[in-house]
């Protein structure tokens, strides 16, 4: 349907041919034609890969959007792709295993390393402790008398504790005497 421009201020329309009012009854040409007249991203898309015949609509053209070569299409060897999928997938599970194993190894030799390092320090701490004495002081009799064999030990300290205890007997023995003596008749 054309429409010309007004010449005499009345709008002259040209006559529609009979093929144009053919097409217009025919319902697979309007569609077609609204189809090209649509506007937007998807119709743009249909009128760029839009066949011109109707053998055309299952082949693309080569610089279609969604051409794919037959090679490409019709590949035998799927069992095949989905081996090496699988095969792929199983190496990325087994580098990850590796690095998580070489990971916890090299901790596990800093652990065991911290751990042999702490245990040589206290072995020189306590090293040092038996050099100066002090811990086993706290162990040591502080009377110079041995318990065990009952003897003082011989030693100027040892003299002077036998003199003490010696010096407590003969008090004891000097006590029970004037006790004796002077009031107690108990005490023979």
């Amino acid at each position: 349907m054309n429409i010309q421009g007004p010449t005499s201020g009345f709008k002259n329309i040209k006559p529609m041919t009979r093929k144009e009012r053919r097409a217009l009854k025919d319902k697979v040409a309007l569609e077609k034609q609204r189809l090209m007249n649509r506007t937007g991203l998807a119709a743009k898309m249909y009128r760029e890969n839009a066949p011109e015949n109707p053998s055309e609509l299952l082949t693309l053209k080569p610089d279609a959007a969604g051409f794919m070569a037959d090679a490409d299409r019709f590949h035998s060897d799927t069992a095949g792709e989905e081996f090496l999928k699988r095969k792929a997938s199983y190496a990325r599970k087994q580098e990850i295993y590796n690095n998580t194993r070489n990971t916890r190894a090299i901790n596990e030799e800093a652990r065991w390393k911290k751990i042999e390092e702490s245990k040589h320090q206290e072995e020189v701490y306590w090293a040092k402790q038996r050099e100066l004495g002090v811990k086993s002081a706290k162990n040591k009799s502080c009377v110079p008398y041995d318990p065990l064999t009952l003897a003082y030990h011989d030693t100027h300290d040892g003299e002077k504790l036998r003199y003490a205890d010696s010096l407590v007997r003969y008090r004891a023995k000097v006590r029970a005497r004037n006790m004796a003596k002077h009031g107690d008749t108990r005490v023979g």
